[in-house]
């Protein structure tokens, strides 16, 4: 009967075995393993102590043994974290240039110097949390992108067989803290439009006006609830106003200065990015009163083709600009307002008045949990629901 072939993973017996010349005076253990790419090596190993010492150095080796990766793979044991990164960073296709700038971003000022000269398996869990730990002490957010980045890393490595298990994967989830969503109040809402008109209405003796953009950006999005960057990015022929009702469809986003960069490491400038955030599809809006009467005083200033809101030199406007402008144009009270905070508000607002299901889709968002958790105010007050429960305690029941 043919001796049955060992399962992948499997050894046969530990044997002496002959010192060669040069390792007089050594005891030598081996034995054959079939490893899980199912090739069959051998393991030596040697000590100057006894050959039972030898033995169990080759049954530590057994018990640890990795399997062994082919010369031609992308990763392998001698892969540096940071070439390692190189490597995950170009598996994420589906990723826009500004996310993958980020992650660069942040893997060059958290890692590359830290840790990027060990490799794969230099990288334990012990070790991964405590670099964690010092770069959330620091900065929660960047500990929390940093985790992200090693977990995608080291999910390569295993694909790659170069590790069993992801060590990441173990370490402490970075906690966040976020602050609740606030939204406007009518009578804030009122204060920050009249405030932004006078801003934008000041004389001026010398240069343009400042904020020159700004009364009708806060107007559409107090009146939409977009996000900025998209109202940004909005082409006159993306906007019907004479349509019943009239619409304004998003289609792409600006990117800010600074925010993407090209196959240099070059900063690009303002651009536009034919894809809405996430390569989310089209999104079409029906406007209210307000977006249509500021829309349509933009036609009678820049007329009613190409882009809507255009900066002097005819290019797309920074909304770090914009950003810059509204800070300024709000009194000490108001100071919580961000462009960002108009979104909010009309999430905030058609909750209230027609459900978190319709707040949604108004602001375009994929899961309703989104919308729930950062971008409608958090209810304080119950419901009135005295009548159902007076009638459960006297015990009457609805038919």
């Amino acid at each position: 009967m043919p001796r049955q072939r060992m399962a992948p993973g499997e050894w046969g017996e530990i044997k002496p075995k002959k010192p060669r010349k040069g390792q007089e005076g050594l005891h030598i253990a081996h034995c054959y393993v079939r490893d899980l790419d199912g090739r069959r090596r051998e393991v030596e190993k040697s000590s100057s102590k006894s050959w039972e010492d030898a033995r169990r150095k080759v049954l530590r080796e057994l018990q640890s043994r990795p399997t062994p990766v082919p010369a031609t793979a992308l990763v392998t044991d001698k892969t540096t974290l940071s070439e390692l990164f190189e490597v995950w960073l170009t598996t994420k296709t589906k990723i826009m240039g500004q996310s993958a700038t980020q992650y660069r971003r942040g893997w060059k000022r958290n890692a590359d110097k830290q840790i990027g000269a060990l490799r794969v398996r230099e990288f334990p869990t012990s070790r991964a949390e405590a670099h964690l730990k010092q770069i959330t002490e620091r900065s929660a957010s960047a500990g929390k992108q940093l985790r992200t980045i090693l977990v995608g890393m080291f999910a390569l490595a295993v694909r790659y067989d170069v590790l069993k298990v992801n060590p990441i994967r173990e370490t402490a989830t970075v906690q966040v803290t976020k602050s609740e969503a606030r939204a406007a109040t009518p009578a804030e809402y009122k204060a920050i439009r009249a405030a932004v008109r006078e801003y934008c209405g000041r004389p001026r003796r010398n240069g343009p006006k400042p904020g020159r953009l700004l009364p009708v950006v806060v107007d559409v999005l107090g009146a939409t609830g977009c996000r900025p960057n998209e109202l940004l990015a909005v082409y006159w022929h993306e906007v019907d106003l004479l349509s019943d009702p009239p619409t304004l469809t998003l289609t792409g986003t600006v990117i800010d200065h600074g925010q993407e960069e090209d196959a240099e490491g070059n900063p690009l400038p303002v651009h536009r990015q034919d894809k809405r955030k996430g390569g989310a599809p089209p999104h079409t809006l029906i406007l209210p009163a307000q977006a249509v009467a500021a829309l349509t005083e933009m036609v009678g200033q820049a007329g009613e083709y190409g882009q809507v809101f255009a900066n002097r030199d005819g290019g797309w406007v920074s909304l770090a600009n914009l950003r810059r402008a509204l800070r300024a144009a709000l009194p000490e009270e108001l100071s919580w307002v961000t462009p960002y905070a108009f979104r909010r508000t009309v999430g905030t607002v058609v909750d209230a008045e027609l459900g978190l299901a319709a707040a949604q889709h108004q602001l375009s968002h994929a899961r309703q949990s989104t919308t729930e958790q950062h971008y409608v105010e958090r209810r304080t007050v119950g419901p009135d629901v005295r009548a159902a429960l007076d009638r459960f305690a006297s015990g009457k029941v609805r038919d």
